[in-house]
């Protein structure tokens, strides 16, 4: 994938039209599985994973009642620059102690993406217990956060989604881990 990336943007592809490509057609996906007009919590970390996360939420929000839960700032410029926008555009925000009174029909976890490893601690691992303390229906972003991308090996509180949106193919670590752990696997084609 990280290959992939590299030929992109040596084609003059920014990280920041990758994101928003990423995140549309999460959306996408989502709205085509799930339907509209849900209430979705998008919980989105610090890095891009968390700015693929915004910018699906962005999408959403068009068409469902949309609340983004962010336990850490940004701190990659794309993923700053998606917060501003969300910002902008109006979307609601919530903190990690107001979000059990939410009742989302759909729970988007875009906390950690495929460069992270196990071993959550923290407010990254707060709000994976959060996430997996709701009983509804569960989608992670490129890979489920506490999951090795390569290994498959998982945290013993990785999210355990419904369903994971494959950026661009299934990670090998989702292939190794199987359904249990990533639930159903829905690729995302975002021209690579």
């Amino acid at each position: 994938m990280r290959a992939l990336e590299e030929k992109a943007f040596a084609k003059g592809v920014t990280v920041a039209e990758l994101m928003e490509r990423a995140g549309r057609e999460c959306a996408r996906l989502i709205e085509a599985k799930r339907g509209t007009g849900n209430t979705i919590l998008v919980v989105c970390g610090p890095g891009n994973n968390g700015g693929d996360g915004l910018v699906c939420a962005r999408y959403l929000a068009e068409k469902n009642d949309v609340t983004i839960v962010m336990p850490l700032e940004p701190k990659t410029d794309a993923a700053k620059a998606n917060f501003e926008l969300a910002e902008a555009a109006g979307l609601r925000f919530a903190s990690m102690s107001e979000t059990p009174a939410l009742k989302p029909d759909i729970v988007v976890d875009a906390l950690l993406g495929i460069g992270a490893k196990p071993g959550l601690r923290g407010e990254i691992l707060d709000a994976c217990m959060l996430i997996n303390s709701f009983d509804t229906f569960t989608i992670s972003i490129d890979i489920p956060t506490g999951m090795d991308a390569d290994t498959g090996e998982c945290d013993p509180d990785s999210v355990i989604p419904n369903a994971t949106i494959c950026i661009h193919a299934p990670k090998s670590g989702e292939i190794r881990a199987g359904a249990t752990k990533t639930g159903l696997l829905w690729v995302a084609d975002i021209g690579l």
